[in-house]
């Protein structure tokens, strides 16, 4: 899920080149990023939207992995103790370099989205089927794979579904994540030879009195058309990549969110220089290393 670090979850080696779902919608919300983020490979600063994002998962996920009668609220007070343990030894965490204050209101507001998840539901009626659970599915001359962050079964069928830490968006705003979430269902149909009817994404940032249940959980009906969509599109961007990295050719897709992009400075459609990237952002990144006491990453 696109706001969140990779935590250290071990993949089998692909046997076809690999494009995960977060990838696929990298290039499509702008190729030029793409470029820089995996074929440049310009190292970045994690951002706190990020690490939360990260946190709040690993949280939901010690808690989710309980039996049933042992997701109490008890347990979820000691697993967002030891999801804490683990990130104050993260690099992502340590790199944010956040003063006391900062920290302590992260963690508030970490804990406000675990209290939004439960104003969605109780941890004790969550159907998980599987939670990070790793699929796959062969596209022709490509795979797509990756980790499903929650598969659950309601009376339908299986549902695909990930939280986001951010505000809530309604249905038209939220087709990045829905995509994203389709390609999942497209790996479980090849991989489980069960389609899931629906992707769904609850929503557990913004201020707590603003939003309802209903606004927080945002679904989309998986059907044979979005199925194809997401298929296409996967084998467009992988042909678009492929073409991009023989020919040097990444479109920039210039919007309003290049303002929070980390590599504006150096993005042609902003005057940048491309060559410039990879080495001054390796010097931020190894002086925020230092700065925060971590070895010089190679």
């Amino acid at each position: 899920s696109g706001e969140r670090m990779p935590a250290a979850k071990s993949s089998p080696k692909p046997k076809l080149p690999r494009l995960s779902p977060s990838r696929i919608n990298t290039f499509v919300g702008c190729p030029m990023k793409y470029r820089f983020q995996y074929i440049e490979s310009v190292p970045t600063l994690p951002s706190e939207a990020m690490v939360r994002g990260s946190f709040v998962h690993r949280v939901l996920e010690l808690l989710l992995a309980h039996a049933h009668d042992k997701r109490t609220n008890d347990a979820a007070r000691e697993d967002f103790d030891t999801a804490q343990r683990e990130f104050r030894l993260r690099d992502d965490w340590r790199l944010l370099a956040l003063d006391d204050g900062d920290q302590e209101q992260f963690w508030e507001s970490s804990r406000e989205c675990v209290r939004a998840y439960y104003r969605i539901e109780h941890p004790s009626e969550a159907q998980v089927v599987e939670l990070e659970k790793w699929v796959s599915a062969p596209l022709g001359e490509f795979e797509i794979a990756g980790f499903i962050d929650r598969l659950e079964r309601d009376t339908q069928g299986l549902v695909v579904s990930d939280y986001k830490t951010g505000a809530p968006k309604i249905a038209q705003y939220s087709t990045d994540y829905f995509r994203q979430l389709t390609y999942y269902a497209l790996m479980c149909e090849t991989q489980m030879n069960e389609t899931p009817h629906s992707v769904r994404i609850y929503y557990l940032g913004g201020p707590k009195d603003q939003y309802t249940r209903q606004q927080r959980v945002v679904t989309q009906v998986v059907t044979t058309d979005t199925l194809d969509e997401v298929r296409e599109t996967a084998r467009r961007v992988f042909g678009a990549i492929e073409s991009g990295k023989s020919t040097g050719e990444f479109s920039t897709n210039v919007t309003k969110l290049c303002e929070w992009c980390d590599f504006r400075e150096w993005c042609p459609a902003h005057g940048g220089d491309i060559g410039n990237a990879k080495p001054e952002a390796s010097v931020r990144v190894q002086l925020r290393r230092r700065q925060v006491g971590l070895p010089e990453s190679s």
